[in-house]
């Protein structure tokens, strides 16, 4: 999938880290194991869904600063294909 950067809003691209390969390194590596994992699988999955269901609707999706363990808000944009 190609994403158009000039689509994605300046704080998103500020806010992108680069050290992940897709969207589930992402969120295992960013996301707070309490409020991810720990909830069940079920609610692990519809986490993911989200974050797939965003990244082909916008071309990026985040994580909260309450829900990820930097403590502010962190983006994935894929990498081009």
């Amino acid at each position: 999938m190609e994403t158009n950067s000039n689509n994605i809003p300046k704080w998103v691209i500020r806010e992108a880290v680069t050290d992940c390969k897709d969207v589930y390194e992402f969120a295992y590596k960013y996301r707070k194991p309490d409020r991810f994992t720990g909830r069940g699988e079920e609610n692990e999955q519809a986490i993911m869904k989200t974050h797939i269901d965003e990244i082909a609707r916008f071309g990026y999706t985040i994580i909260s600063h309450h829900d990820n363990i930097t403590g502010r808000i962190v983006a994935f944009i894929p990498p081009t294909i």
